[in-house]
């Protein structure tokens, strides 16, 4: 006869809490991202981040219930890289939401172009300088997940783009691939770069 395994239900409650405040926060972020409010949701994701934290330090033994942890805790890490994203996108005035209301607003008042303005718009990239802008996204995100992970974010960025950079052209040679994408993830708590060939 199969042994059933004894179940937290504190544990289960308080998880299926941070289920239900990681919904609502995901739709305060998009609020927030999509300019309906103007503060950003910081006290409720730290909140979460320490909610999360407890649970996987209460001594789970359950499988079931240890499966169901990780998978929020994998859940909200995902959901974090892609609000870092966000914020650092904003924070250097590119990302995509706020440029397009930008230019309503300025449709919307009937503002033509000045040569001032016409003069400050960025020119055209060279393949360098887009790979660089590129190492410098990944480092400022890899930098961020480190510190929410409770790693060292002590890291320069040109030690940081030379590993990139070496590990790009590494996969470049032996894959034959054109482009190489890099990506920020959480494994084992760690935070990690992945470079992943693109054909």
């Amino acid at each position: 006869m199969a042994r059933v395994e004894k179940v937290d239900r504190t544990a289960e409650q308080r998880m299926d809490e941070f289920e239900q405040r990681l919904f609502v926060l995901k739709i305060e972020y998009d609020k927030y991202f999509n300019g309906i409010e103007r503060i950003e949701p910081s006290k409720e994701r730290d909140d979460l981040r320490r909610l999360i934290k407890d649970i996987e330090q209460s001594g789970i033994r359950a499988t079931r219930q240890l499966h169901k942890m990780r998978s929020l805790k994998a859940r909200f890490s995902s959901m974090e890289l892609f609000w870092t994203r966000n914020l650092l996108q904003i924070e250097r005035g590119t990302h995509p939401k706020q440029q397009f209301r930008a230019r309503l607003h300025e449709e919307a008042r009937g503002l033509a172009p000045t040569p001032a303005a016409e003069a400050s718009r960025p020119r055209r990239q060279s393949p360098e300088e887009r790979q660089e802008a590129s190492f410098r996204e990944v480092y400022d995100e890899y930098v961020s997940t480190r510190r929410s992970c409770g790693q060292p974010g002590d890291l320069s960025f040109e030690a940081v783009r030379d590993v990139l950079s070496k590990q790009v052209a590494t996969i470049k040679s032996r894959y034959g691939c054109t482009d190489v994408k890099l990506r920020v993830t959480v494994e084992d708590g760690k935070a990690k770069v992945k470079a992943v060939p693109q054909r």
